[in-house]
């Protein structure tokens, strides 16, 4: 018999202990895993299944619950709520034969560390999942769920990610898991789990407090203009302003060509002397010139490249969220990759 999936046992039993008005150990159990033993119980005169659980979570997460000289052993109100929560959303073949709940002083940082995007998308499944499956009724977390909603997406945005959740509010979630494609619990909480599946593996390994500190060009005004489109790409939401991310990126552009072109050590491969504005002729002229010989010739095509994908993205009148990142990050590269051949701090 097939052990059931952990994943989607714990996440249905925090959806449970929710929907009980149980938080904090709903909490706990979101931040912690679950462990099952190897061998399973078999009953005599019966079909069942008994699992050995171990609930595995970070000593400052139950620091609420047990005592901190304890042996970390916490046989508590709390792990008693979690167990009864756990066996309430077992499937029918099997039961728990035996659970502990353990403290770990040192954890695998993987394991248990999360970003506050990480616990905001969690929170956001746990809810979603207990409507479509039985739980508080719509009106009473609408409120709730459109708060989660743009938490995440302001979080995620300021990551320079999106959350790609479709649904405005609860209702409209109502009208999709009752469509008919999603007539079972199961179907209900695959579909959220994969909703933001795509997210959360995104999310590995990647901090969600700030965006990492950037080294100055030395250049004011292309450190100032680099500095205005990070923190304009975050918050931005519509095409307009999609589109003046694309401006900033081509106004960076020309004042990083103002700043290295030197009409007089470098020439444009089609002789045409370029104006003040000509940034894509005069880093043409640059990059041939100073980048010049076999031994550079990767970071030549590298820096061009990246120059000719930020010119034609600057320039999309449809532009998307991922237009204005992509343009963004191709800015930075042009922008990066002169500082570093320029030797500029």
């Amino acid at each position: 018999m097939k052990i059931p999936n952990l994943d989607t046992i714990r996440l249905s039993a925090v959806a449970y202990l929710r929907d009980l008005g149980a938080h904090e150990e709903a909490d706990l159990l979101s931040r912690s895993k679950l462990e099952v033993g190897d061998t399973a119980q078999r009953y005599m005169n019966s079909t069942q299944l008994g699992l050995t659980i171990t609930l595995r979570c970070r000593a400052a997460d139950v620091a609420r619950f047990v005592d901190a000289s304890s042996t970390w052993d916490f046989p508590s109100a709390a792990s008693v709520a979690i167990q009864s929560a756990i066996e309430a959303v077992l499937p029918g073949q099997f039961k728990i034969h035996d659970f502990s709940a353990r403290a770990l002083l040192v954890v695998d940082r993987s394991d248990f560390e999360k970003s506050e995007l990480e616990r905001l998308i969690e929170r956001q499944i746990d809810l979603m999942t207990a409507v479509a499956t039985g739980g508080p009724r719509i009106e009473a977390k609408n409120d709730e769920y459109k708060e989660l909603r743009q938490a995440i997406d302001a979080k995620a945005r300021s990551l320079g990610k999106r959350d790609h959740n479709p649904f405005e509010d609860l209702w409209a979630w109502y009208g999709r898991w009752r469509s008919g494609d999603l007539p079972s619990y199961q179907s209900r909480r695959e579909y959220v789990r994969d909703l933001y599946r795509p997210l959360l593996e995104d999310l590995r390994g990647v901090s969600a407090s700030t965006e990492p500190s950037r080294e100055p060009t030395g250049w004011e005004r292309v450190d100032r203009t680099v500095d205005r489109i990070i923190s304009s790409l975050g918050p931005a939401r519509t095409e307009e302003e999609y589109q003046a991310i694309g401006l900033l990126c081509r106004e960076c552009i020309i004042s990083l060509a103002q700043a290295v072109f030197d009409p007089a050590r470098h020439r444009s491969s089609d002789g045409t002397e370029p104006s003040n504005t000509d940034a894509l002729r005069m880093l043409d002229a640059y990059f041939s010139s100073e980048f010049s010989g076999s031994e550079h010739e990767a970071l030549r095509r590298h820096a061009k490249a990246s120059l000719s994908l930020a010119n034609s993205l600057q320039h999309k009148r449809t532009a998307k969220y991922k237009d204005a990142a992509l343009c963004s990050e191709a800015t930075r590269t042009v922008v990066n990759i002169v500082a570093i051949m320029s030797a500029k701090d």
